[in-house]
């Protein structure tokens, strides 16, 4: 368990940039729970105070939608903070907010589990450069996400393979003789949900991209023998304006447009609808100008 923790404090420090005296001080109170794979580590609207560390294995984040359907939002590697909470509930008091998403391993997991508080109050006592550059790894990591879900609106279901397994080759991916190997244990339906397409539709772009020697599966795992190959299908689905150069600003107006619009028209509860697709298509236009 000392291994576990001294592991979390590292993951903290060089993953994070926390101060060597906070992280050990957050690692010390941590509970570490190990999960078997498909386990479900927390429930999208499950009340907590807690945030999560991968320390090993792979955890996958859904979001369900009110019809029943779910969209593979993204694949947490070893090392990555998850358990993103809705601040936005008025009826939940502070520190016990509702989950956003659902977690499920992909592989024998462990996890640590933080006290939202004591993360807070170790939080409260550090300089301002430190808290500042802790804050900026976690708003990275949700521009890249936002950039990528933005980008998706622009493609077709080819183009949005072609960048999913781009970018879990980029994460992922082993260097091999061949290509890049991909470690992870992924079905046709993991792609499908994470591109937000049918099963079916996944399967025919497969066979396709294994026919062209470009992503083939080889005893159980898949090997990407073309990245550029897969990079120009990735482009060729969306305007060639729409970049990942987007200042972290424009990006993060997008996502306030795209938010103020739809509540007003649900009475406050989001969904994906055709209005709101629309906004976020002319964000992301409006975002790829800020590029040029």
């Amino acid at each position: 368990m000392d291994d576990l923790r001294n592991t979390l404090r590292t993951t903290l420090e060089h993953s994070f940039g926390w101060p060597t005296e906070a992280a050990t001080e957050v690692a010390q109170y941590a509970h570490i729970v190990s999960y078997d794979k498909n386990a479900t580590v927390f429930h999208a609207g499950e009340v907590s105070d807690l945030l999560y560390v991968l320390l090993s294995g792979e955890v996958r984040l859904y979001y369900g939608t009110a019809a029943g359907e779910r969209l593979l939002v993204t694949i947490i590697r070893g090392g990555q903070l998850f358990g993103t909470t809705d601040f936005q509930a008025t009826d939940q008091s502070p520190g016990r907010q509702e989950q956003l998403f659902t977690a499920q391993t992909l592989s024998r997991s462990k996890v640590a589990m933080l006290s939202r508080t004591r993360v807070a109050r170790v939080l409260q006592d550090l300089p301002a450069p430190d808290l500042v550059r802790i804050v900026q790894t976690v708003d990275a990591s949700w521009v890249s996400l936002c950039c990528r879900l933005l980008t998706f609106l622009t493609q077709d279901v080819r183009s949005r393979l072609a960048y999913s397994i781009r970018e879990i080759a980029k994460v992922f991916g082993i260097p091999d003789a061949r290509g890049k190997l991909i470690a992870l244990r992924l079905s046709h339906e993991d792609f499908a949900e994470l591109i937000g397409a049918s099963r079916p539709m996944v399967s025919k772009h497969l066979k396709e991209l294994a026919e062209g020697g470009i992503f083939v599966k080889e005893n159980g795992r898949y090997v990407v023998l073309q990245e550029d190959a897969l990079a120009a299908m990735a482009a060729s689905g969306r305007p060639a304006a729409v970049t990942s150069c987007a200042p972290p600003s424009v990006v993060r107006g997008v996502v306030r447009e795209i938010m103020r619009q739809e509540p007003k028209r649900n009475n406050g509860r989001l969904h994906i609808g055709v209005r709101r697709e629309q906004v976020a298509v002319r964000s992301a236009e409006r975002m790829a100008a800020g590029c040029k």
